[in-house]
């Protein structure tokens, strides 16, 4: 038996998902198409992208011949090139289709931009749209000199496992988010993310956790149209990654900057902190869905040119579904309640610091002590807490409770996730450190701690 490995079995043997690294445009891809009269003709890509094992998508960006030759035979043959290992790959190609809109067409349109902004051709590269083939086969061309394999930055499929586990075992929202948060930094090796839920009434993002950052902004909001690539991911419902800084896709507060610019500081009152890299030089965003809805957005970035990969497309939306899905689980656990525990002595109120609480019903936004604190949902969560306690002097309460004035509260009647409000206003309230805390007391039981003597005033 000849055990010699002949060019037809290394072709049925090599996958396409197996050099889909190589897709990135490290080393711009070389399309060569021919014209219905034979001549052939050569063009330099940004870069192609992997959708299956059977298809990529390469950009439509110019009016050209290579154009035409496409539209008249339907092939091309496309090489790419291991900027590891020196390895060449040849595709070759039929043309399938162009989309205009869409999933595909938005991941090619981000990379593109990261790649224009790196190179300086914002105004010169343009997608006209995402023009789709089928892989007919594939032909690795050895190197001359072979360069050595880069090390990995690590064990993606190990830390899947390990943070997995880790999201399994969760007993609550906050050992969940926990397990998340730490598990990112620990076994996939990511410095920098932010966990991104949706709001659809408002239809807009908000931060439930953050790591990296100097300013942790749990509770900061972003309408959708203003989220950069958590909003695309969000909406195309699809994983979104820019291995180069691009303007056209920063979710930094450019209105703020704006606002700061123009001298209207009254119009950030009342507003938090975004987190974020200021110039972040790669980014991924994933869509968090759980049963059958996207309920929100995980966002990871990098100092870093090219730091992530479809490895970490494929790592970050196993976890980011376990997430999503262990959000929704967990709800279920609220309904059912416990006794609270023997609540301590509340003369610690009448002494120290003041707590002055403006409420705005308008939005719900709360202002403790003439500083800022958070506005909608959790904003009417925490005006009707304190307002209890004044009205009361009862610290203890329970989310059947809030449920039940959830039509004053306007708990939102989809997603309705009441244990993540209360753990992003407990978090929002540890940040900011007035003297103000929600602790929890047991299964649906919290209290609200002031160290000081409550008021609270309702405005407009």
């Amino acid at each position: 038996m000849n055990e010699t490995t002949t060019p037809q079995a290394e072709r049925r043997a090599l996958k396409l998902r197996d050099v889909r690294r190589l897709l990135e445009g490290v080393i711009p891809p070389a399309m060569c198409s021919v014209g219905a009269d034979g001549m052939p003709h050569v063009n330099y890509l940004s870069h192609a992208e992997y959708l299956d094992d059977e298809h990529v998508a390469l950009t439509y960006q110019f009016l050209n011949r290579a154009r035409a030759n496409i539209l008249a035979t339907g092939r091309v043959a496309l090489s790419v090139e291991d900027p590891i290992t020196g390895v060449s790959v040849l595709l070759q190609l039929r043309y399938e289709r162009t989309e205009t809109e869409g999933p595909v067409f938005e991941r090619l349109r981000a990379k593109l931009a990261g790649i224009a902004a790196q190179t300086g051709m914002e105004k010169v590269f343009h997608l006209r749209g995402a023009d789709v083939y089928r892989v007919e086969s594939l032909r690795k061309l050895d190197p001359v000199h072979p360069l050595p394999a880069m090390a990995p930055r690590c064990d993606l499929a190990a830390g899947v496992r390990r943070l997995s586990e880790q999201l399994a075992e969760a007993p609550d929202l906050r050992s969940l988010l926990q397990a998340f948060t730490t598990g990112l930094q620990r076994d996939l090796c990511i410095s920098h993310a932010i966990i991104w839920l949706l709001d659809e009434q408002r239809q807009g993002l908000y931060t439930l956790a953050s790591i990296g950052y100097e300013q942790a902004g749990s509770g900061a909001e972003l309408p959708l149209a203003e989220a950069g690539l958590a909003g695309v991911a969000l909406r195309e419902n699809v994983p979104i990654r820019i291995g180069h800084m691009s303007q056209m896709y920063s979710y930094g507060m450019s209105w703020r900057a704006k606002a700061e610019q123009l001298g209207l500081q009254a119009a950030m009152a009342d507003t938090i902190p975004m987190p974020g890299l200021a110039s972040p030089r790669s980014q991924l965003a994933v869509p968090l869905r759980a049963r059958g809805r996207t309920v929100g957005a995980l966002l990871v970035e990098s100092e870093h040119d090219q730091f992530f990969s479809y490895d970490d497309e494929d790592a970050l939306t196993a976890v980011g579904a376990q997430l999503a899905q262990g959000l929704a689980a967990l709800r279920t656990t609220e309904l059912v309640e416990e006794p609270v525990t023997a609540a301590p002595a509340a003369e610690q109120a009448a002494g120290g610091t003041p707590l002055r609480l403006r409420h705005y019903p308008r939005d719900h936004s709360v202002f403790i002590n003439d500083e800022y604190l958070i506005k909608g949902v959790a904003g009417a969560i925490i005006a009707k807490l304190v307002r209890d306690q004044i009205d009361s002097g009862r610290e203890a309460f329970s989310t059947r409770e809030l449920r039940l004035a959830g039509g004053d509260l306007r708990l939102p009647e989809v997603q309705d996730n009441l244990g993540v409000r209360l753990l992003l206003l407990e978090r929002r309230l540890a940040e900011r450190d007035f003297g103000l805390h929600i602790e929890r007391a047991g299964r649906g039981q919290y209290r609200l701690i002031a160290d000081g003597p409550l008021s609270l005033t309702t405005e407009g």
